[in-house]
């Protein structure tokens, strides 16, 4: 049975090139949006053939029975999920005793509870087939927060905590988990960054540049491959050493 790889959030800047990344190592993509059906069934079209075919599916990751209902989907269209990476994410700016309960509750919602939910329901599928990778996408501002960033620092710190106690759990059953911790990249969420703040984190990255989305996709195509069978429970920092 051909390995079956779900993306959340795929039809954006950094789920793009990790959508290209797995189709080109042969995974058949299931790809989630939410709202740009448009630009989520022209990537998948422009997918290689010869690993397909490709899939796209429509969720709410707010809501616990549309991720239930896409796994599901999945499953009955293409097969058992094997590898899930957890890329859908939203920002959110607010000092942390001027934001609304609803803002933060949001954020935890997208970027902790949907990656907790999709795991939850790709983990009875990985542990029938007996083997099967989990990635879930943090961010730096967990480690090196900026002001503002309450809601979405928290948020992903929960989520690689919800990395290391998945990994104790699954490692049994053949099951990876770990997280990569993304630094500032050439896309995503970084568009809507003003241009002096950009110049600013260029300036104090070693690197002395931002990521490029490949750089990332790279190192989660690496976890999602046999070859990591005995890495697990890890949070891999890739920032160009601005953290370290």
């Amino acid at each position: 049975m051909a390995n079956i790889a779900l993306i959340t959030g795929a039809s954006g800047g950094l789920g793009r090139h990790i959508v290209q990344a797995l189709a080109a190592d042969g995974y058949r993509i299931a790809l989630h949006y939410f709202r740009d059906e448009e630009k989520a069934k022209d990537l998948c079209a422009k997918l290689p053939a010869q690993s397909g075919p490709h899939m796209c599916f429509q969720a709410d990751l707010t809501h616990e029975a549309a991720i239930a209902s896409m796994v599901q989907g999945i499953s009955d269209s293409m097969g058992p999920v094997s590898r899930l990476i957890n890329n859908a994410g939203i920002p959110f700016s607010g000092l942390s005793w001027k934001q609304e309960l609803s803002d933060w509750q949001n954020v935890f919602a997208v970027n902790a509870t949907a990656p907790w939910l999709a795991s939850k329901y790709c983990i009875p599928l990985m542990r029938t087939l007996g083997t099967g990778r989990i990635v879930h996408i943090s961010s730096i501002v967990a480690h090196r927060p900026l002001a503002g960033t309450s809601a979405y620092a928290a948020a992903k710190s929960a989520l690689e905590g919800l990395t290391r106690a998945q990994a104790v759990e699954l490692s049994r059953f053949g099951i990876t988990v770990n997280c990569v911790a993304p630094g500032y990249f050439d896309a995503g969420m970084i568009s809507s960054v003003d241009e002096t703040i950009r110049e600013d984190i260029r300036a104090h990255t070693p690197a002395a540049r931002l990521g490029q989305a490949e750089e990332l996709a790279a190192a989660i195509s690496y976890l999602c491959s046999e070859k990591a069978a005995f890495t697990t429970g890890q949070i891999l920092h890739i920032n160009g050493g601005l953290y370290i």
